[in-house]
C-alpha cells in the first residue's frame, strides 16, 4: 500500500512510501528514523494514536517544539 507522508518540522517534506498493510503509524516514524515522543501524526486534520494500523489516507507528521523561560 502507498502512503503519502508530509513531515512538517522547519520546513515541508514530502514522500509516498511504500508500506504493509499491518504496519502502525509508530512503525511508520521508526521506518523515518523519527522519534515518536517528539511528533504529533496527522490523518485528515486529526491527530492519531501510535499503534492504529496505516490506512491509505495521507499522513501530516508535525515536530512539537517545547522550551519556555530560564
Amino acid at each position: 500500500m502507498k502512503v503519502k507522508v508530509k513531515i512538517l518540522s522547519g520546513g515541508v517534506k514530502e514522500q509516498v512510501m511504500d508500506v504493509c498493510t499491518d504496519e502502525t503509524y509508530e512503525e511508520l516514524l521508526h521506518s523515518l528514523h523519527i522519534n515518536p515522543e517528539i511528533v504529533i501524526v496527522f490523518r485528515s486534520g486529526v491527530p492519531i494514536p501510535l499503534d492504529e494500523k496505516l490506512t491509505c489516507d495521507d499522513v501530516d507528521i508535525l515536530r512539537v517544539v517545547t522550551g519556555g523561560n530560564r
